[in-house]
């Protein structure tokens, strides 16, 4: 393990305080849900979305699955980026790009009713600001707390969090009642301004980490090359897929999953409609607790033997919750079995996502960290794909039922929950210098 002794800590203080600043910015996107109906109502019409429920998803759910595409395929970059820019320059750039996005939604896509406007601003430009951002940071401030990498991991990814706790009761008001939501365009530049002094602040309080010296990791410093060699980065990538799914697609349906098939409001019980706030805003507060207690508690246990047995629960409960929405309208879970599965998804998807990075350094080292980890967080991308192909058959073409698709969820859950049980450290490499990580 690296020594406190060997590390540089003048000024790390502050590069976490910039991280964090930098990472609540960044993580606002998260709040995108309590935007789905207000969005489709403004770019399509009251009467559209009355008639078709799907509305709300073919508008807001499609950015949203188009952002978390790009969130990951823009991480890709993120070495080449701090090594040609800084971690500083970068983080500016990005808080401007997420500014520029959500800023262009509402000056643009809402009063010019074109979804097309939102999908690329939205969806596109926003994914890639907030990924290389999100990213980026939290793995310069890893690289200066070597020594504390699960508890920081925890600090920087929980304030990745917190927006998604906070945002619904600000924002919600903000933009006014249905059917015309008066305030959303206001909203959005609000919001917009809010996440450029955030990330853009931060960033200016950020460092490029110096290279650590000592053992970095069980094996040495694996380059992206070295790593995709290894049987552990597969097992690590399906691991990533199974959790980003179940999550984006549990977390992204909160508060309507029986309304994801086009159910009527007048078939559905109480505790399924009107609860969009409550439930984005309860699963947020959970995702952002699991953040922080998984960061804490990988610190004190085996990192892979936490993320495998968080995927085992999920496995069963998507297994129980999809069996109870098997059968279309009139087959509903009880509320205590409901609000559980959301909880326990929201809990485990964040606390899996906060040390998921600290795996990949532990098996491939700290100082290669960031572009080995953007290729397993590739994953995500996958996971997000696969929710918004999900979100289709069900909303769109209709041929599964969300019953159906939990049933799908839990078996690439089940995977990967063995795959990460039976997971091992990679063989030792010869004793070598560290590639240049940025000047």
């Amino acid at each position: 393990m690296v020594q406190t002794s060997e590390l540089q800590t003048a000024g790390r203080g502050k590069v976490l305080t910039g991280t964090v600043l930098a990472q609540i910015g960044l993580g606002t996107v998260y709040a995108w849900a309590i935007f789905n109906i207000p969005l489709a109502t403004r770019i399509m019409g009251a009467d559209a979305v009355a008639s078709d429920p799907t509305l709300p998803f073919k508008i807001g759910g499609i950015t949203f699955s188009i952002m978390m595409i790009f969130l990951s395929l823009s991480t890709l970059t993120i070495n080449t980026m701090q090594a040609k820019f800084g971690v500083r320059k970068t983080l500016v750039a990005c808080g401007i790009l997420l500014w520029l996005g959500l800023f262009l939604v509402g000056v643009w896509a809402i009063p010019a009713k074109q979804a097309w406007v939102l999908y690329i601003f939205g969806g596109v430009v926003c994914g890639i600001g907030d990924g290389i951002g999100y990213l980026l940071s939290l793995t310069n401030c890893l690289r200066w707390y070597p020594d504390k990498a699960g508890t920081i991991s925890g600090i920087s990814v929980g304030s990745y969090g917190i927006p998604a706790v906070i945002i619904p009761f600000i924002f919600t008001p903000m933009m006014g009642a249905g059917p015309s939501y008066p305030g959303l365009v206001t909203t959005y530049i609000v919001w917009s301004f809010i996440a450029l002094i955030l990330v853009s602040g931060g960033g200016l309080l950020l460092k490029d980490a110096p290279v650590i010296k000592g053992n970095t990791g069980f094996a040495g410093e694996y380059t992206r090359k070295e790593m995709l060699k290894t049987p552990q980065a597969y097992m690590l990538w399906i691991g990533i897929i199974a959790f980003c799914l179940a999550g984006l697609y549990i977390i992204g349906t909160s508060g309507s999953a029986a309304k994801s098939a086009g159910v009527p409001d007048d078939q559905l019980p109480a505790y399924l409609i009107g609860t969009t706030v409550s439930i984005v805003a309860l699963v947020g507060l959970v995702n952002t607790i699991g953040r922080f207690f998984f960061g804490w508690l990988s610190d004190h246990i085996k990192r892979t033997l936490i993320v495998a047995c968080a995927l085992t629960v999920l496995a069963v409960f998507a297994f129980i919750l999809g069996a109870s929405f098997l059968g279309g309208a009139g087959h509903y879970p009880a509320p205590w079995l409901y609000i559980l599965v959301y909880l326990l998804f929201g809990l485990s998807f964040g606390g899996c996502i906060t040390i998921y990075p600290t795996i990949v350094g532990e098996f491939f080292g700290k100082n290669n960290q960031a572009k080995n980890y953007s290729i397993i967080y590739q994953g995500f991308a996958i996971g997000a794909a696969i929710t918004l192909i999900f979100n289709l058959m069900t909303s769109v073409f209709k041929v599964l039922d969300f019953g159906q698709t939990l049933i799908i969820a839990g078996v690439l859950l089940a995977i990967g929950a063995v795959l990460l049980f039976a997971v091992r450290p990679p063989k030792p490499l010869e004793a070598k210098t560290a590639e240049p990580i940025a000047k």
